[in-house]
């Protein structure tokens, strides 16, 4: 049986409004020092030294800092009609699935949703990975997208078994995608005729357009996942 993408053991801290309000502070400082230059590696570390965070806490303090809202590039929901979406598969699927799983997701500063799987590596599908695939092509098809191009990265385990899963589902919906495993996907995402769909902020920064699909499905279809406030726009 499949695990669930549930809530990791450490997650409790979330719970704690004490211990979120001090993750907040430290996103704030961050984003300061990031604005102004400083170094992503050294900034974080200082940061978290400071307010004595935890791994876990770090990872959230360094998926949640920094203002990019300024960056450009995002369209609208209703612009996505008869276009093509290129859509970095990991990343996606793994927030789908952690909202669909009750783990824990946090809204950082530039307004986006992130998840806390740091998986690298290393990818099992889970008991929401179907469900994840299903929901979002059938949310692409409400918006109107023309098709998707799914791209996951070939190094990590079950890329090629999960891109074949995309296209069997699109398939049996009667959906217009493509799914393979390749290399290099974020120099393909870059370079992709189309609308990306990712919070790889590195891609995001790189001038392409792009549309925050998994924000959309988890707004809308998703209400009651977990989401952890740890900034605002």
């Amino acid at each position: 049986m499949r695990r669930h993408r549930g809530p990791a053991p450490e997650d409790r801290l979330f719970d704690d409004p004490r211990r979120v309000e001090r993750l907040r502070r430290a996103v704030e400082d961050l984003s300061w020092l990031l604005r102004r230059g400083y170094s992503p590696k050294a900034a974080a570390e200082l940061v978290g030294n400071r307010y004595q965070l935890s791994a876990r806490e770090r990872l959230a303090l360094s998926h949640a800092s920094w203002d990019r809202s300024d960056r450009g590039g995002e369209v609208p929901a209703e612009d996505l009609k008869g276009r093509r979406l290129c859509i970095d598969g990991f990343n996606l699927l793994i927030t789908l699935e952690t909202a669909l799983g009750g783990g824990i997701l946090i809204r950082g500063i530039d307004g986006r949703i992130r998840d806390l799987a740091n998986v690298h590596g290393s990818y099992s599908l889970r008991a929401e990975t179907e469900e994840a695939i299903t929901l979002a092509l059938k949310s692409m098809r409400d918006l109107g997208v023309k098709e998707s191009l799914w791209y996951f990265d070939r190094p990590v385990s079950n890329s090629g078994r999960l891109a074949a899963l995309v296209r069997t589902i699109a398939e049996n919906l009667g959906v217009e995608a493509r799914a393979e495993a390749i290399d290099r996907v974020d120099a393909t995402l870059k370079a992709c005729d189309g609308i990306v769909v990712t919070a790889d902020a590195a891609i995001l920064d790189s001038g392409v357009e792009w549309f925050d699909l998994s924000g959309w499905i988890i707004r809308t279809r998703i209400p009651e996942a977990r989401i952890v406030e740890l900034g605002s726009r």
